[in-house]
């Protein structure tokens, strides 16, 4: 990945009534599992194969982190694939619980009764209606 580095600066200005101040902020962050060169040079002064056993470490570090990644892609596809099921079915049984209404609606109309009628017609219109606002809010939150 190499060196990433984040630098803050910040400076105020001396007035007549107060005094001026200066602040520095560097981090630097060194992502690579092999030392720098100068340091690799130190290294093999004290063990020549010390930079060969550098290498195989780096390696090694490289091959976890991509077996990594692939672990965490795995998991994220597993996740979209439940979201997926879970969204298809819970829009199959919601098309199945307003078209139950509508179908109590229409028996209770058709066995004369129209008081049982107008509550079922009633639920499935607050059930549609509660659908489309909902989905309205969820898409704002994003």
């Amino acid at each position: 990945m190499g060196r990433q580095e984040l630098r803050q600066r910040e400076t105020n200005v001396a007035t007549s009534n107060g005094v001026g101040k200066q602040l520095e902020q560097t981090l630097t962050v060194d992502d690579s599992a092999l030392p720098s060169p100068q340091e690799l040079e130190a290294y093999k002064q004290i063990d020549p194969r010390i930079v060969d056993m550098l290498i195989e470490a780096t390696q090694k570090e490289q091959q976890h982190r991509h077996d990594t990644d692939r672990q965490k892609l795995k998991i994220l596809r597993r996740s979209e694939s439940r979201t997926e099921r879970i969204n298809f079915w819970g829009m199959t049984f919601a098309f199945l619980s307003v078209a139950l209404f509508v179908g109590l609606t229409a028996w209770a109309l058709y066995l004369d009764h129209p008081w049982f009628a107008g509550i079922s017609a009633f639920a499935s219109l607050i059930t549609i209606v509660s659908i489309f606002v909902d989905t309205g809010r969820n898409g704002k939150k994003k």
